[in-house]
């Protein structure tokens, strides 16, 4: 377990968001006290430094690129980038961007981004960019979501994205998989398996042979499905309050932001 109630460097207050660097490290989005913290492999932690806060409370994500930089979205139509050392690199942000209040952020493996947004009910923003120059190239959006919250890609450039659910309004409460035609592939939920059905489906994460895993807040459950999408296992069914968020880790492990416990636990599934 990492982190533990606190504002001192280590600690966190409702962490949402945990995402693996290429160096391996864990790299956590902290709301409660708006900083990035991150972690070594072994769960020794080596750095803090601040993102600011969000508008609304909790909202946002963090995910690394090849190169080690980290991108944060904090529920406004700015992404920023720091530098592996916490430096702001560069705020992407244009008077032409449609994503005033931005959720999940993935970088794909063409190196475009894709960033969930709630406004008109939700949608998924496919941002085209030149990173020698920072600049945003193109935008186009694939509407037809409901609450869309993190998002996470296959190396066939699926897209796997969690609807939740907003104030109670129970709409969506599944995973949508989106083709790299950018077309609805199938959808996982509200149902799954013989006996389960998600509540409220938020963190997603696909390790390298395709398996997808799930976190639920409201269940407190970590889910399983294979490749093909059907259900594997339950893999966490207690000890969580408020997982937002997952990554997958190397030698068959799982990072987990379990936010109301004000921590980043660690599950091996293999």
């Amino acid at each position: 377990m990492l982190g533990g109630f606190g504002t001192l460097p280590g600690k966190l207050i409702w962490p949402t968001s945990v995402t693996t660097s290429p160096d391996g490290d864990l790299v956590v989005k902290d709301s409660g006290t708006g900083h990035i913290q991150i972690y070594s492999p072994d769960g020794d932690f080596k750095q803090r430094f601040p993102y600011g806060f969000e508008p609304i409370k909790g909202m946002g994500d963090v995910t690394c690129m090849r190169s080690g930089v980290i991108l944060v979205t904090n529920g406004t139509r700015i992404i920023q980038l720091f530098s592996k050392d916490g430096e702001l690199i560069h705020e992407l942000k244009s008077p032409k961007l449609t994503w005033p209040y931005s959720y999940g952020i993935t970088v794909m493996q063409s190196n475009k981004i894709a960033v969930s947004d709630w406004t008109d009910g939700g949608k998924i923003n496919i941002i085209g960019v030149d990173w020698r120059m920072n600049a945003i190239l193109k935008t186009n959006a694939i509407e037809g979501f409901h609450r869309p919250v993190r998002i996470a890609v296959s190396k066939n450039e699926d897209l796997l994205v969690t609807e939740g659910q907003l104030f109670g309004r129970f709409q969506g409460c599944c995973i949508k998989v989106i083709d790299k035609n950018r077309h609805l592939k199938r959808t996982i939920g509200p149902r799954y398996g013989k006996t389960f059905s998600f509540e409220n489906p938020s963190g997603i994460s696909v390790d390298s042979p395709g398996n997808i895993f799930v976190t639920d807040e409201d269940r407190n459950y970590i889910v399983m499905f294979n490749p093909d999408s059907s259900l594997s296992a339950v893999i966490v069914s207690e000890g969580l309050q408020g997982p937002s968020s997952l990554s997958v880790m190397e030698h068959g492990l799982l990072a987990v932001a379990d936010c109301y416990n004000h921590c980043v636990k660690i599950f091996r599934y293999k």
